[in-house]
């Protein structure tokens, strides 16, 4: 079996070559499933996303690396995941799902095996990507256990339901911070991408009633407190990517923001009457606390000399000399 594990595991030198064929090998699948959805039996799409899925998969976790993973294994690592998701769906067509309606059944147990093969790299092989991918894949199981089990289908459900994934996300953001930054930075992320789609959750119907007329009527916005929380984490996003130097965080943030705008904008009650001024308070409350005028600083401690330095104090490299008097006594 040496020969075959060898071609899995690519040299670095090699890497971007084989990523960036990778790159095009999912690009192809994705269109022939497109094209071919009803034109070949479910198994032989069971077979080609199978094997593509875990032949990408494979090449990604084969490479060992220190620290962070190479950029052409990140690259395969989302190539061959974004591959899988498809065959586990097809996987439980083939085991009878009907996909008629919203398979919650099976949308959670191919969630949570995504969400394990998606971790484990991000475990094993230090990937941030990865974990932002699995940590996604266990919030939207959870959602599809609530439809499953209780039968959930009311939007207020699922935004608390996206609310508590944010706030999972930020605990874990916090725990990771200073052991594994980068995994931290992702789960600011997935805590941004809930709070976003929980926004989303009142302004889709909207955008889809304003480009198709006569289609789907439009819900109504989200109420005070949703708009609240909408609001909050676009602040708390901007402000992490400020002080982590972290653009993804900061861009998501930009877009809880923009959306809490066009909520706001759109809604029949009397929100607008507050929202501009407690905004506007805030942000130039904010701006005032940055250039209130100066208190004078103390004044700096006068500068010790030679040997009034404190041997606590003293740096490590300054030489200290002990002397001995071995003169007999008089």
């Amino acid at each position: 079996m040496s020969g075959p594990l060898d071609l899995l595991r690519p040299p670095p030198h090699r890497g971007p070559l084989i990523a960036a064929g990778a790159v095009l090998v999912t690009l192809g699948i994705a269109l022939e499933e497109v094209r071919l959805d009803d034109k070949l039996p479910t198994g032989v799409h069971l077979v080609i996303l199978a094997v593509a899925a875990a032949a990408i998969y494979a090449l990604a976790v084969q490479v060992v690396q220190q620290g962070r993973p190479y950029a052409f294994q990140s690259v395969l690592l989302v190539c061959g995941l974004l591959l899988l998701y498809p065959a586990l769906l097809t996987l439980a067509d083939v085991f009878g799902a009907d996909f008629r309606e919203f398979p919650a059944g099976a949308f959670v147990w191919t969630s949570l095996l995504y969400a394990g093969a998606a971790l484990y790299p991000a475990v094993a092989r230090n990937s941030s990507i990865c974990a932002l991918i699995g940590a996604l894949a266990l919030g939207f199981a959870a959602m599809a256990f609530a439809n499953w089990v209780f039968g959930a289908n009311s939007a207020e459900t699922y935004r608390w339901l996206l609310a508590l994934a944010a706030i999972a996300y930020v605990i874990v953001c916090l725990a990771l911070r200073g052991v594994a930054p980068r995994h931290s930075e992702q789960m600011a992320n997935a805590a941004g991408l809930a709070v976003l789609i929980l926004g989303l959750t009142a302004i889709l119907p909207v955008l889809s009633a304003f480009l198709f007329p006569f289609g789907a009527a439009a819900a109504g916005p989200l109420p005070n407190g949703w708009e609240l929380v909408v609001f909050a984490a676009g602040c708390g996003l901007v402000a992490y990517g400020a002080v982590d130097h972290a653009p993804g965080p900061a861009y998501l943030g930009v877009a809880n923001l923009a959306l809490f705008l066009v909520s706001a904008a759109v809604s029949d009650e009397d929100t607008l009457l507050y929202w501009p001024a407690l905004i506007l308070a805030l942000g130039l409350g904010t701006m005032f606390a940055g250039l209130r005028p100066r208190e004078p600083l103390p004044p700096e401690p006068s500068a010790y000399t030679t040997g009034d330095v404190p041997l606590a104090s003293r740096a490590e490299d300054e030489p200290v000399l002990r002397v001995r008097d071995d003169s007999p006594p008089s």
